[in-house]
């Protein structure tokens, strides 16, 4: 776990929040530069990495430079990591800077997640998607068709 308070000539504030009754396995890595929450029971396999920052910007008008070596370029700012309580994350999955993961989802083992995942949702594949979600009158995890 790391709190990347300074980055060259940057300066940062992180906030890692971490509720109760998490379980984190080995060779997890959380990178907060930003703000990182995650909520109460929720279960950490292996080998994950969490960050909510970037070295550099690649996308937008002005994106930085493949000719600046990496560890120039400047931290990413602004975004947040926000995992809902009761949420599994499998083994050797990458929650990148400003996803949200809802309530009670499972993310699937090899998993790059890139984007909101709703609450009571399973998601696999790189980037993730939703396969799916809790039905609650039936009390199944109901296949998502997708269109």
């Amino acid at each position: 776990m790391e709190a990347v308070d300074e980055y060259g000539t940057q300066h940062f504030k992180p906030r890692l929040i971490i509720g109760d009754n998490v379980s984190l396995s080995e060779y997890v890595h959380i990178g907060c530069a930003n703000h990182i929450e995650i909520g109460s029971n929720v279960l950490l396999g292996s080998k994950i990495y969490i960050t909510d920052h970037n070295h550099g910007v690649y996308r937008g008008a002005h994106p930085d430079s493949p000719d600046v070596p990496p560890v120039n370029r400047p931290l990413t700012e602004g975004e947040s990591i926000i995992i809902g309580d009761n949420v599994w994350i499998g083994e050797f999955c990458t929650i990148l800077p400003g996803v949200t993961i809802g309530y009670g989802s499972i993310i699937g083992s090899h998993t790059t997640v890139t984007h909101d995942i709703p609450p009571k949702c399973i998601a696999v594949g790189s980037p993730a998607r939703v396969i799916k979600q809790w039905d609650e009158e039936k009390k199944i995890w109901a296949p998502v068709v997708s269109s």
